[in-house]
């Protein structure tokens, strides 16, 4: 039974890649030449993360507000289609209540992956920063804000560390991670995560000067082989390499 299990699972997989290659194909956009990481949009556009305008239009230099960014995590999660958000358990926040928003922030807030400003302040419609954006990205790959020190007055500088040895800002150049982040760089960022490991936290044992320490440290989720990384890919969509966008 073994043969069989491995060829429905190749067939699944060519499936999937087949089906992904299908979604967001379409028409160059009218504005392409302005478009810097034209791979990385096409692939957001196939995934159905970032998508165009009715106009065909890419808008690429627009900056995506915190509330957008939260919207495309959720999407990218759960393999390019909308997530039941219905009952997410979440205390809204004051300026995100009733927004189109709202159920976004709240799942993102709910599984660790964003903050707010403030107890009572989300600012959806604030424009994302690329070391907030890093800062979601990397959660979303399994870094754990208060073990890595996301948080208080040195955040900024730990999730730089952190998102340049993921490799998040991979073909960015030049990238000024204070200003407000571009639909353009946005799509880059996106799919450096989504090519970076999974990691998770494990209890390691080790012995130091004859004494026996215990401690958690940061390690790379494996795939069923015990051997190669587990992508965030491969976690959402269930393939391993990015689809082939036209």
């Amino acid at each position: 039974m073994k043969p069989c299990k491995k060829i429905l699972s190749l067939a699944l997989t060519v499936t999937a890649l087949l089906s992904l290659t299908v979604v967001g194909a379409g028409a160059a956009f009218t504005d392409q030449d302005d478009i810097q990481h034209l791979d990385a949009v096409n692939t957001c556009g196939t995934l159905n993360i970032i998508n165009g305008y009715p106009d065909n239009s890419f808008q690429p230099d627009g900056s995506i507000t915190r509330g957008q960014m939260c919207k495309m995590l959720c999407i990218a999660l759960n393999g390019g289609k909308e997530p039941d958000l219905s009952q997410v358990s979440a205390p809204t926040f004051q300026d995100a209540a009733g927004s189109w928003a709202e159920p976004y922030i709240k799942y993102c807030v709910a599984n660790g992956l964003a903050n707010g400003m403030n107890q009572d302040t989300f600012a959806p419609d604030q424009n994302i920063t690329p070391t907030q954006a890093a800062k979601m990205l990397l959660n979303a790959l399994g870094y754990a804000s208060d073990k890595e020190g996301f948080t208080g007055g040195s955040w900024t500088i730990n999730v730089h560390v952190r998102a340049q040895s993921a490799k998040l800002y991979e073909n960015l150049g030049d990238l000024d991670t204070a200003k407000p982040l571009t639909r353009d760089d946005a799509a880059q960022m996106i799919v450096n995560a989504l090519q970076a490991a999974k990691v998770e936290y494990v209890e390691k044992t080790e012995v130091v000067d004859g004494e026996q320490l215990t401690g958690t440290v940061c390690t790379e989720k494996l795939n069923q082989d015990g051997k190669t990384p587990l992508t965030l890919l491969q976690e959402a969509y269930g393939v391993r390499e990015l689809p082939v966008a036209k």
